[in-house]
């Protein structure tokens, strides 16, 4: 689920403690290095691959996708060489925001399949070596989950299962006024009025989606009870949905503070990221930590300070990671992605996170539009290049290790509901759905998504040129790329080196990896809408060597004369725009 946040001060740098003076060759030694003395957790090991469920696989010919469809296509997510699955939600839901409004949080919704399906599933990503983390959404229910319907008739335990309140006043018309200015996430006022109990009921996103009152203990050993559930079926983890909107001030008479600039803008210090937000993180990972060796990631957007304190601490850990969408945010489009950009966005989280904790990064996801429409076609393999090498952990989205671009959807084949809410003439500044269109397998019918003859959301027109298959069998494609470089990554200097940049400016960004007593590698992508013969000793922060040796380069390239293995010269290095290279230095 996508929030919106405003990216604080243009990536401007606080340093705590002692001042580094060479900042351009900071190093990613604020503790991830040797935060795990016992060895690298399955997590730390390898990247998470988002699956959309209902855009992977169909396997009934319905033209949605669904759980069976996932395991007939569990080989290519083990030949990508990822670790994690993590299946957006697959649970019982009415499908007003597409999953993420839950009406039995231990049931599989029948568009998906079934419980047995779910426990096959399992079964074959663990066999392929592949770990599965569910989508866990518990800030909000559906307003059709039995809890609700109890809590709007005042039934016992349940009467408080929600954030209720009563009116302010009502207005000539005797129309209840809501008790506070809070606002929704989809736009209006958060508060909806219930007939039924005679009261408003919050709801931070969809009036489908009335939030649960975590100040109600019981509704906090409800949603622990939904966590054991899962991890007692062997999942191994979960993706934890819009943290930061678990709980709200305790006195809802309270106005959230307006913007000095722009009055609709609201300071969300009463909704967000509160005290007990954190306490309820705490117990969830106590009890994930119970069951051996599972994984806790949650999404947060928002400032890095507040994004930071998800981690918790040394002494008080929380999540494994909060998701890092600073990247994601920053390059929206390929104006906006220089050199600078990808430095500053690297470093703002390796300079901000707390010792010990584990960077990751997110280049794309179900709410943002595709890499290759976003920021181009040529900086596909490039970007990839660099989540997977740098130290943490890479997130991609089904469909990015093809390069999948974004499909135009008419109007009326809308499903989006936060496009559908602004109508005709506005739907496409606010759809998500051109990221979501089905997974592009092969260039036949329904581009093997389905057997049926029609798809929840139209298949992208490109099909037959961008498909796994027609990627797996070509020399060079963005899926070789991919797997090429997630098998590098499990070298030495990858799990383990230390991250310093030697070389970035608008047009040029660059990374060294290394490890003493195992080989250095530098990356360089240019960042250029044009071809460049690049200099990387001009302007470098460090001494560099003379030449190296290519390792990979973008398969968008086919430049002949530097094939992996061939030396190459540092001061006249030849890159086609977009082009991501990996290169070994010569050893000491």
């Amino acid at each position: 689920m996508q929030r919106s946040y405003m990216f604080a001060g243009a990536f401007v740098v606080l340093f705590v403690g002692i001042i580094v003076i060479v900042v351009v060759c900071v190093s990613s030694m604020n503790g991830w290095k040797e935060h795990n003395a016992d060895g690298p957790k399955f997590w730390e090991q390898g990247g998470v691959y988002q699956v959309y469920p209902r855009s992977f696989g169909d396997s009934d010919g319905d033209g949605t996708g669904d759980l069976m469809g996932v395991v007939a296509h569990s080989d290519h997510l083990k030949d990508l060489g990822v670790v994690t699955v993590w299946l957006s939600p697959i649970f019982k839901s009415p499908m007003k925001d597409f999953g993420y409004d839950i009406s039995n949080y231990m049931a599989i919704d029948p568009i998906f399949g079934t419980m047995d399906d779910f426990e096959r599933l399992v079964a074959s990503l663990h066999r392929n070596g592949l770990k599965v983390v569910l989508d866990f959404v518990p800030n909000h229910s559906s307003n059709l989950h039995e809890w609700f319907t109890k809590s709007e008739a005042r039934e016992g335990n349940y009467t408080d299962y929600y954030v209720w309140a009563e009116a302010k006043d009502y207005d000539k018309n005797n129309t209840p006024i809501p008790p506070n200015n809070w606002m929704s996430e989809f736009g209006g006022s958060a508060w909806e009025w219930s007939g039924i109990r005679g009261q408003f009921y919050y709801h931070q996103f969809l009036a489908e989606q009335p939030d649960l009152n975590y100040r109600n203990e019981h509704v906090k050993e409800e949603m622990k009870n939904v966590l054991r559930f899962w991890l007692d079926k062997g999942v191994d983890g979960f993706r934890v949905d819009a943290v930061k909107y678990l709980v709200e001030a305790q006195d809802l008479n309270l106005d959230e503070p307006t913007d000095s600039d722009n009055p609709e803008l609201l300071h969300h210090i009463f909704t967000t990221n509160q005290p007990e937000t954190f306490q309820i993180l705490r117990e969830w990972r106590e009890l994930v930590d119970k069951y051996h060796e599972k994984v806790l990631m949650v999404e947060v957007y928002s400032e890095v300070e507040d994004v930071m304190k998800y981690y918790g601490n040394q002494s008080v850990p929380l999540a494994h990671f909060p998701f890092n969408f600073f990247m994601l945010e920053a390059l929206n489009n390929r104006s906006t992605l220089n050199g600078y950009a990808l430095k500053d966005t690297i470093s703002l989280w390796l300079d901000y996170m707390p010792e010990g904790k584990w960077p990751n990064w997110v280049l794309g996801n179900h709410d943002n539009g595709r890499v290759a429409s976003r920021l181009g076609k040529d900086m596909v393999d490039a970007l990839n290049m660099v989540v997977l090498l740098l130290p943490g952990t890479p997130v991609t989205y089904n469909g990015e290790e093809i390069g999948m671009e974004n499909t135009f959807i008419s109007w009326e084949d809308t499903r989006d509901p936060e496009g559908c809410r602004w109508g005709p003439d506005h739907y496409q500044e606010h759809s998500r759905d051109p990221e979501r269109t089905p997974m592009q397998w092969n260039d036949g019918h329904m581009a093997g998504f389905t057997n049926g003859n029609n798809t929840w959301l139209p298949i992208n027109a490109n099909y037959q040129e961008i498909n796994v298959a027609a990627q797996k069998n070509a020399t060079h494609s963005h899926l070789k790329f991919y797997q090429h470089v997630t098998e590098i990554r499990q070298e030495e200097t990858f799990k383990k080196g230390k991250v310093t940049f030697p070389t970035y400016d608008d047009s040029t960004f660059s990374f060294i990896r290394s490890l003493e007593g195992h080989p250095s590698y530098l990356a360089v992508v240019n960042v250029a809408t044009v071809n460049r013969t690049v200099n990387l000793h001009l302007g470098a922060n460090f001494q560099l060597p003379d030449k190296a040796e290519m390792v990979i380069h973008s398969s968008t390239s086919v430049a002949k004369e530097t094939p992996s293995g061939s030396t190459v010269f540092l001061d006249s290095l030849t890159l086609v725009a977009g082009e991501g290279v990996l290169l070994k230095l010569p050893e000491d």
